[in-house]
């Protein structure tokens, strides 16, 4: 039996089979998108430390790293703007808050099934470090939380934290929640808020 033949006879199991494989290989395709963009970005953020510039990871972003993020042993670093573009690659600083270790409230969010998807592990007390250019700054988990996405209060302030004030670093981590859920766009929101130490 030729393949034609085959597909033709079980035209249903070769369209499962070939949708299934498309999907595989899409999440496969972000994952590894999100993998090698960590290199490059790395390798542009050492470059950005030596030379004092603020250059993308490749020719054609319209981004750069600003921080270098360190929890659960493990490094990412981060992007300017947190436009859907630079989510793909990295998790990315909301430019409307400061950027860690200059006092305020610093938001950085990113993918569940990418880099953030760690954040499922952090524990209240565990420390995350961010380097900046200028600065190195160690934060001090303080409340894990899930809200849902319009309740954007909580990339401001919180009001469990008493002790943050606009003098005081803060850190937000956000992601999408559920973390294994398959339903794509979920509504809520995965909130790591950590105070400097």
């Amino acid at each position: 039996m030729s393949l034609v033949n085959f597909v033709l006879k079980y035209k249903w199991l070769a369209l499962v089979l070939t949708l299934g494989f498309y999907q595989f290989s899409s999440g496969v395709y972000i994952f590894l998108k999100a993998e090698f963009a960590q290199y490059l970005i790395a390798k542009a953020w050492d470059n950005n430390l030596v030379s004092q510039e603020q250059k993308p990871p490749w020719p054609w972003a319209d981004t750069y790293p600003v921080a270098e993020l360190l929890f659960q042993d493990t490094s990412y670093y981060v992007l300017a703007g947190a436009s859907p573009r630079n989510l793909a690659f990295a998790p990315a600083h909301v430019s409307a808050t400061p950027l860690p270790g200059n006092g305020g409230n610093s938001v950085i969010v990113g993918h569940r099934d990418t880099q953030f998807n760690k954040l499922k592990y952090l524990q209240k007390g565990d420390m995350i470090e961010v380097k900046t250019a200028n600065n190195r700054e160690t934060y001090k988990v303080q409340s894990l939380r899930i809200a849902h996405q319009s309740q954007v209060e909580y990339l401001y302030s919180d009001s469990e934290d008493s002790d943050q004030s606009n003098s005081h670093s803060g850190l937000t981590l956000i992601t999408c929640y559920p973390f294994d859920s398959l339903k794509p766009n979920p509504t809520y929101r995965y909130i790591v808020k950590a105070l400097a130490i």
